[in-house]
């Protein structure tokens, strides 16, 4: 089955709370199979581990990101999306709206693989959907 939707990392985390969001735990649960995480996402999920001190919640968030790696396909950011990234940094820096690179990287994953992003944060993505064929969902909502 493809994957249809790319989590963002604010959503992904969400599974690592002792009370996750509601309704994101229950769209996942119908829709599981259809998700998939970027390696943008991956690498950010990683880094936010590896940077805490030792201790029993670093070691909580790495049996999480373990999980993580099981449960979701990790889409690569390959050539294709770079090159979408490339273009949509350079149309947003001419518009005097640049946007972070790693918000440019998952949109771009998101576009170059037919994908809905996944996030809460749509503003941080706003300005790349008005410029783009960028789908979102927010399933706080």
């Amino acid at each position: 089955m493809k994957n249809i939707y790319l989590l963002d990392t604010n959503i992904v985390s969400e599974f690592s709370k002792d009370v996750p969001n509601q309704n994101i735990t229950e769209l996942y649960k119908i829709r599981k199979d259809l998700c998939a995480i970027s390696a943008v996402t991956w690498q950010e999920l990683t880094k936010g581990v590896t940077r805490l001190s030792e201790g029993r919640k670093k070691q909580y968030l790495k049996n999480c990101l373990s999980q993580i790696e099981e449960s979701f396909p990790i889409i690569p950011y390959d050539k294709f999306a770079s090159q979408i990234c490339g273009e949509i940094q350079a149309k947003m820096e001419s518009k005097g709206k640049p946007v972070p690179f790693s918000d440019s990287q998952i949109a771009a994953t998101a576009l170059s693989n037919g994908m809905i992003l996944v996030t809460h944060n749509t503003q941080d993505f706003k300005t790349i959907q008005e410029n783009s064929f960028l789908q979102m969902e927010d399933w706080f909502e």
